[in-house]
């Protein structure tokens, strides 16, 4: 017989049951008299986890139709609240209540994996509200390097499968520009490490969090053992961008020394973090600089390469709406060569296309908050205990017949005139709601735009398959589709540059 520190397997499996049924126990008696109803489910300790993943929207509905806006579900190991149209906008206004960071910490503790302290990048946010004030002074930046991107990474004819790596790589040049600057923007290691950091860290915590079931919190600490003694992705990362920022900032500091007031300032978030971090005139921490670079790109590339892509295959789905957005891209190369905020504005079809996508395309759940008070009460009377992690149901705000006519599921852009893409709405959360709302959305939302802007003027893109392309979906995540995509250039050609 096998044994795990002498225990045999036999003894070890009846110790799990037995811990993870004292837990499930402990839990039952924190709940509040007056709890959101717990939806009745067959299998202790299990709870509704198996039901739950087998069909998402499905199950989520059934319990909506039966319990109502606000109910609650055992899933691996915790009683977690879900929240529709109702109860959502209390979860985004009461941050004194409720924490979104908190939530993301327990899913993605970006603190522990780089051994910083607890609430270390929570300066991330106000550091992107601030940078990201007036985005358009970008647009030119992210027009050439988007164009340059994919002048050299697609060509007439190609077929690119799957879409996303590529994308990615576009991506992560204009962010790489404004968040490292032009000097080390075009490395091609180091926009490796933009393009591709996110999504090689999905093997890492994509391991379903099975030991919750004995220990709530149990997986977490076992994700953090695993990035603490492997040889995980970040650590390979950050050497990366540690090496490549380093001679950039002591050349910084060495002109500014040089030429004084007459010194051009760079107009890079790095420069903005050095200056955050200097321990005194001449010394940055560039520790502490590469770490929170490494924030924003998690924050960043991945997320808008995602939007990106499916973009493209709602275009190649709803040809009807092909020649008003080509012939607005036409109308608007014509009058600005460089896209200023101003030609940004006059995207209109555009912008309500990609709003469109952005609202079809989330995941069914997100947006999760913690709740922090020591007992939160609902305006209907229920109430959730501290340390409740609450969902919001994305499918059900999205797909509301309400806001959204009697077909919600059918992708029109129309829904959106007159309403900016990177606009939080009570029926659009894509990006989040109050405090918690992307401070990225505006510069994403312009990368977006402007890399479909110069794909529409240049190439005819189709599937490889000729046909609609299904959206992929795992368990309550939309993905981006696997089938590859074919680029063709237009005859019609047009006079973007490719240097900066």
């Amino acid at each position: 017989m096998i044994s795990i520190f002498g225990f045999d397997i036999f003894e070890l499996g009846l110790i799990t049951i037995l811990i993870g049924f004292v837990s499930y126990i402990i839990i039952l008696r924190r709940i509040p008299p007056n709890e959101p109803p717990l939806v009745p489910y067959k299998y202790p300790i299990i709870g509704h986890t198996f039901e739950y993943y087998k069909d998402v929207p499905g199950f989520l509905k059934k319990c909506r139709d039966e319990y109502g806006e606000i109910f609650s579900l055992y899933i691996w190991g915790s009683v977690q609240t879900y929240v529709g149209n109702e109860g959502c906008n209390e979860v985004f206004k009461r941050n004194q209540d409720f924490d979104f960071q908190e939530a993301f910490s327990d899913i993605f503790p970006v603190d522990n994996f780089l051994n910083r302290p607890q609430h270390f990048f929570k300066p991330v946010i106000d550091f992107t509200k601030e940078f990201y004030q007036d985005v358009g002074r970008f647009n030119e930046l992210v027009q050439n390097k988007i164009t340059e991107a994919l002048n050299e990474l697609i060509v007439d004819g190609k077929l690119v499968q799957p879409i996303l790596p590529t994308l990615q790589q576009v991506v992560a040049k204009p962010t790489a520009a404004t968040i490292v600057g032009k000097e080390v923007c075009n490395d091609k290691e180091l926009l490796n490490t933009f393009a591709h950091i996110t999504s090689e860290l999905g093997p890492w915590l994509s391991f379903p969090p099975l030991l919750n079931f004995i220990y709530n919190g149990l997986h977490k600490r076992y994700i953090l053992y695993k990035f603490r003694y492997t040889n995980n992705p970040i650590k390979t990362h950050r050497k990366v961008i540690i090496s490549k920022i380093t001679p950039v900032i002591k050349k910084r500091i060495a002109d500014q020394k040089e030429f004084g007031n007459s010194w051009e300032r760079p107009d890079d978030i790095m420069q903005e973090l050095m200056e955050k971090s200097k321990r005194d005139h001449e010394n940055v921490d560039i520790g502490w600089v590469a770490d929170f670079i490494m924030c924003f790109i998690f924050g960043s590339v991945h997320n808008t390469s995602q939007t990106l892509a499916q973009c493209l295959f709602d275009y190649i789905n709803n040809p009807e709406y092909h020649k008003d957005l080509i012939e607005e891209a036409e109308r608007i190369h014509s009058e600005y060569k460089v896209l200023s905020s101003e030609a940004m504005n006059k995207m209109e079809k555009l912008d309500n296309f990609v709003k469109e996508t952005l609202r079809l395309n989330r995941h069914d759940v997100s947006l999760s908050h913690k709740t922090i008070a020591e007992e939160f009460t609902f305006a209907n009377g229920y109430q959730i205990p501290k340390g409740r992690i609450v969902h919001v149901i994305t499918r059900h705000i999205h797909h509301n017949p309400t806001a959204y006519g009697p077909n919600p599921e059918k992708f029109n852009p129309n829904h959106h005139a007159k309403s900016p893409a990177y606009r939080p709405e009570r029926h659009f959360l894509a990006f989040g709601m109050g405090k918690s709302a992307c401070p990225g959305r505006f510069l994403a939302v312009n990368e977006v735009k402007i890399a479909m802007h110069v794909i529409l003027l240049n190439y005819n893109v189709r599937s490889e398959s000729g046909k609609y392309v299904e959206q992929k979906k795992v368990g309550g995540y939309i993905l981006v589709p696997d089938e590859g995509l074919i680029f063709e250039k237009r005859k019609v050609k047009t006079s973007f540059t490719n240097e900066f």
